[in-house]
């Protein structure tokens, strides 16, 4: 998925307020990123994903509704275009290779800095793919 100008369309996926807004405020200055929605549960990401035809969906590994590999088989399925990029504060080799196999582009760790929370983004756009170094799955 090559890029040219335009910046990266993202949308967040996860139940809490407070760090979406955190997420929005890290990413609202990066030159190539643009948050076009957000999410407090898989189903409106799907939703969302449908709607504003994203590069990126930002999906927590747990929300309420759905599992985030749930969510992501979902929306790759009817959106293979869309990336999803997997948060999580868990790092259960399982789950994560769950999302995976469901279609997700990568997997980044909560606790990781910042920029590499830009990193990931760009590099599910332009390679494809992103596997945290933390994420202990090859």
């Amino acid at each position: 998925m090559a890029r040219t100008h335009r910046k990266i369309r993202v949308v967040i996926c996860n139940k809490y307020v407070l760090f979406r807004e955190g997420i929005k405020s890290l990413l609202r200055d990066g030159p190539f990123i643009e948050i076009v929605g957000e999410a407090d549960t898989a189903r409106q990401a799907i939703y969302q994903a449908a709607r504003l035809k994203p590069d990126v969906v930002l999906m927590d590994l747990v929300t309420p509704d759905l599992s985030g590999s749930e969510a992501t088989r979902r929306i790759r399925a009817v959106h293979p275009d869309v990336r999803v990029l997997i948060l999580s504060l868990r790092d259960d080799k399982t789950l994560v290779s769950s999302c995976f196999e469901a279609g997700a582009s990568g997997y980044i760790p909560k606790d990781d800095h910042a920029s590499q929370l830009q990193s990931a983004i760009n590099a599910v756009c332009r390679f494809g793919e992103y596997r945290s170094q933390r994420a202990g799955v090859a």
